[in-house]
């Protein structure tokens, strides 16, 4: 007997592959990209800030280079998996909608905090703060973005699960 795939199904498999890249782009930028400008606060982001300016051409941009097409396509795969999983069978649909409701919280507060606070500290705005407001807000970045990927990893985890539960009661005839 074949397994045929409900639209809520494909959904969240594709919710769950691109909510994975997006962490994976997380991980990498946390390990990778940010010791290279919160290393020793300040002096290493007025660093980072002055090389960009001296280097245009060598300037990591990842914000407009991933970011700006990975965010919202997971944003609009999460809303989509969830409205496409609201009439399957409770056990699956309580470990979709958590999935679900955790990405666009982050999303919602990495849009209100995040990315404001990343255009501080990496843009012209960086020469004009202090030394103690340049490192109060890079070591404030830097733990937060800990913590938005747990939420996102708790997110992909609770992603997987609904993936395992059926998302209909199968018949078998």
């Amino acid at each position: 007997m074949s397994k045929q795939f409900s639209i809520a199904q494909i959904f969240l498999w594709l919710f769950v592959i691109a909510l994975g890249i997006m962490i994976g782009g997380g991980l990498y930028e946390q390990l990778v990209v940010m010791p290279l400008w919160q290393s020793a606060p300040p002096d290493s982001v007025i660093a980072y800030y002055q090389h960009n300016v001296a280097n245009p051409q060598h300037t990591l941009n990842q914000g407009g280079r991933f970011w700006a097409f990975v965010m919202p396509l997971v944003g609009l795969l999460a809303i989509v998996t969830l409205i496409s999983g609201l009439r399957t069978r409770p056990e699956h649909r309580k470990w979709r909608i958590a999935a679900t409701v955790l990405t666009l919280i982050i999303m919602v507060f990495t849009i209100a905090w995040f990315i404001p606070n990343i255009i501080k500290l990496q843009g012209e705005s960086v020469m004009a703060m202090s030394s103690d407001e340049v490192s109060s807000l890079a070591n404030w970045w830097v733990r937060l973005n800990w913590a938005r990927a747990i939420v996102y990893l708790a997110a992909l985890l609770a992603a997987l699960r609904a993936l395992s539960i059926p998302p209909k009661v199968e018949n078998n005839i």
